[in-house]
C-alpha cells in the first residue's frame, strides 16, 4: 500500500528537478571547494555563484548566507553564541518555538541567562505582551514565523518595530532571531522587510534535500561555539555539500516562483477539509485558526483534536489504513509530551493537546485526496469513539 502523505510539514518530498540538480552537480564537481588544486577552484567558484543565487533569491547579500545541515544546526548556532557573552542576560523565546530553541532553555539558565518563555495564545505573539517583557539586560529575543503545529504566521515586522523601539530607549542593541523554516514555499516571504538580526532555514521543507539549510546573518557580529576549519566565514566548519547546495537553490528558486499558485491551492485544500471536518464538531474541533477567522496563518497546516482519543494512538490507526499524518512536530516525536507543551504555550486545555493531530500537505496533494483523509477520519474517529465509551 502507497500511504497517503499527509505530513508535508515534517518534511516534503523531493522535486525532480531538485534531484537533478543534486545528481548533475556531484557529477560535474568531485574537488573539495577549500583545495588549492584545479578541481577544488572549480568547485569553490560554484560554491561561491549558489551562495549569489541563494542571496538573490532571498533578497540579501551573499555575504549574509551561511550554509548548514538545516535550520536545527543554524538555531543552535546562534544560541550557542550566547554562551560566550561575559554577562549572562535576559532571554526571551516564544513558548512555541520549535524544540531545536526551546531546548536550549536548561542549558541558558545553567550559564546564568534569564529566559523567558512568551505565551502565544491560541498560536499567536502579542506584540505588547513582548514589550512588557524587554528590560535593558535583554540580550536576543527569538520568534518563528509560521508556527510548524498550528500554522499561524506571526507579525514579524510588528515585532522588530517593537524591539527596535525599545532598543532606543536603552542604547542597546537586541538580537532578533526567526525561526522562517515553515515560510518559504507556504506562504509569501521576504526575508528583507522583515528587519530581523538572523533566521533558519531547512531545504527539505520547500523540496529541496535533507540534511541541508542557510542561516542568515545580517552582520558579522556572532562568534561561534563549534570550531574547526575556516568555511562558512568560521561560523559552520566543515566541507560544503555542493550537490545538496545546488539541489536546494533549484528547489528555493520553484518555491518562490510558484508561491501564488501553491497558496492559493493549499488554501482551496484547507478550506475543504475544514468544512468536512467540521461537519462533525462532536468529534473534531480545530486546534488551529479557522480560514474564516481573519488572522494570518499558513493554509497547508492544519491541527485538530480527535476529542478523547490520545493522538499517538489515533495517528498509528491511520497509517494502517494508508495515511501519513502526524501527533505534532515529527522533532518531537521522540521525547514524550514536547509536542503537548508547545500547545500548551498557545493556551490549548491539555485535553485536546493530547488529542491533537497534525494534518499538512503540498502541491502535489489532490482534492480527491483529502475527501479520503476527510472520511477515513470521520470513520475512525466514530469507531475508537464508541470502543472508548464501553470500556
Amino acid at each position: 500500500m502507497n500511504p497517503y502523505y499527509f505530513d508535508w510539514a515534517a518534511t516534503s518530498p523531493m522535486s525532480e528537478r531538485s534531484i537533478q540538480a543534486y545528481t548533475d552537480t556531484v557529477r560535474s564537481y568531485r574537488g573539495n571547494p577549500s583545495a588549492l588544486h584545479k578541481e577544488g577552484v572549480e568547485a569553490a567558484k560554484f560554491l561561491a555563484q549558489e551562495r549569489k543565487k541563494s542571496a538573490s533569491l532571498l533578497k540579501v547579500s551573499s555575504k549574509q548566507i551561511v550554509y548548514t545541515s538545516g535550520a536545527t544546526e543554524s538555531n543552535s548556532i546562534v544560541l550557542q553564541s550566547l554562551l560566550w557573552r561575559r554577562s549572562p542576560g535576559r532571554i526571551i523565546i516564544s513558548a512555541i518555538e520549535h524544540d531545536s530553541i526551546l531546548q536550549y532553555r536548561r542549558l541558558l539558565e545553567n550559564k546564568g541567562f534569564e529566559v523567558i518563555l512568551l505565551k502565544a495564545p491560541k498560536g499567536y505573539v502579542d506584540p505588547e505582551a513582548l514589550a512588557q517583557v524587554l528590560d535593558n539586560k535583554t540580550q536576543m529575543v527569538c520568534i518563528m514565523q509560521v508556527n510548524n503545529v498550528l500554522g499561524t504566521v506571526q507579525d514579524i515586522p510588528s515585532i522588530a518595530k517593537t524591539i527596535r523601539a525599545f532598543e532606543q530607549t536603552t542604547g542597546r542593541s537586541i538580537h532578533i532571531h526567526c525561526d522562517a523554516v515553515q515560510a518559504v514555499g507556504k506562504i509569501p516571504f521576504d526575508l528583507s522587510s522583515l528587519d530581523i538580526d538572523s533566521a533558519s532555514f531547512s531545504a527539505h521543507k520547500f523540496q529541496g534535500p535533507k540534511g541541508t539549510g542557510i542561516l542568515y546573518l545580517k552582520s558579522g557580529n556572532l562568534e561561534p561555539l563549534s570550531r574547526g576549519g575556516n568555511q562558512e566565514n568560521g561560523y559552520r566548519a566543515g566541507t560544503e555539500n555542493i550537490g545538496a547546495i545546488a539541489a536546494m537553490n533549484t528547489a528555493l528558486a520553484d518555491s518562490i516562483a510558484a508561491i501564488d499558485t501553491t497558496y492559493a491551492h493549499a488554501l482551496t485544500l484547507r478550506t475543504h477539509l475544514e468544512s468536512n471536518l467540521l461537519k462533525h464538531g462532536d468529534r473534531f474541533s480545530l486546534l488551529s485558526p479557522s480560514t474564516t477567522c481573519g488572522l494570518p496563518f499558513a493554509p497547508s497546516i492544519l491541527s485538530v483534536a480527535v476529542k478523547g482519543i490520545p493522538s499517538e494512538v489515533f495517528t498509528r490507526v491511520m497509517y494502517d489504513r494508508g495515511f501519513c499524518i502526524s501527533s505534532g512536530s515529527a522533532c518531537s516525536n521522540n521525547a514524550p509530551k514536547k509536542g503537548e507543551g508547545i500547545l500548551a504555550g498557545a493556551s490549548i486545555t491539555p485535553e485536546d493537546a493530547a488529542s491533537a493531530i497534525r494534518i499538512s500537505f503540498g502541491p502535489d496533494t489532490q482534492i480527491t485526496q483529502i475527501d479520503e483523509l476527510s472520511a477515513t477520519l470521520v470513520r475512525q474517529a466514530a469507531l475508537m469513539g464508541s470502543l472508548i465509551r464501553k470500556r
